[in-house]
């Protein structure tokens, strides 16, 4: 498993079995959508308004924050939306309803303009495991991505929480990649269908 508290940077592919923290957007997808799930992407861009609120829900994915809103900002790679924590008193908090088996995403700031330059991100796992890294931001955005066969419960992204008066933050996120675990009776469905399927092949092999 990966140590907590660990500087990392550059990390590429490890095996499945274990923890394994990406900032290449193309190793973790090859990764991430060779794990059994719910395979998807948030892109933002069908949200039916630009004021969502304290709390977003897409699928099985919840985003938290003091107000969030979704913009175009060029400080994130992609030229696509981004959800803003705007004026937090906290950071952008990431949860999953049966918990996720992968996660990734492009992370910045609005301190990127004023030349805050990193980010921290702390993963939380189902069994109480909790794993905190520190990146650069590469330099206005940086793609961060962790794959774990402990199911994520939920995690964060922090600027630091410098901005201007007070203790607020800025995180800006975009380009989501996840993949969630099943409700577990659509599990018991895929189990039955395994356990059915793998029968019919002995019947025909016997037969």
């Amino acid at each position: 498993m990966l140590a907590a508290a660990a500087l990392v940077v550059g990390f590429t592919t490890t095996a499945w079995s274990q923890s394994t923290l990406y900032f290449d957007r193309g190793n973790f997808t090859a990764a991430a959508y060779a794990i059994p799930g719910n395979q998807q992407t948030i892109s933002f861009l069908d949200l039916l308004s630009d004021e969502i609120g304290p709390m977003l829900t897409v699928a099985d994915v919840t985003f938290t924050g003091r107000y969030l809103i979704r913009q175009i900002d060029p400080l994130v790679s992609s030229a696509g939306p981004v959800l803003y924590n705007f004026d937090s008193n906290n950071p952008l908090a990431i949860s999953f309803s049966n918990g996720a088996r992968a996660f990734g995403a492009d992370f910045s700031s609005l301190l990127s303009e004023a030349g805050y330059t990193s980010f921290t991100a702390t993963v939380s796992l189902s069994n109480g495991e909790v794993f905190n890294f520190t990146a650069p931001t590469n330099p206005d955005s940086q793609f961060f991505g962790f794959i774990s066969p402990t199911p994520i419960a939920h995690l964060t992204f922090s600027d630091g929480g410098l901005f201007g008066f007070g203790n607020l933050h800025e995180e800006l996120i975009a380009n989501i990649v996840v993949v969630t675990v099943p409700e577990p009776g659509v599990l018991g469905v895929f189990t039955l269908g395994a356990i059915f399927l793998g029968w019919q092949m002995r019947r025909r092999v016997n037969s």
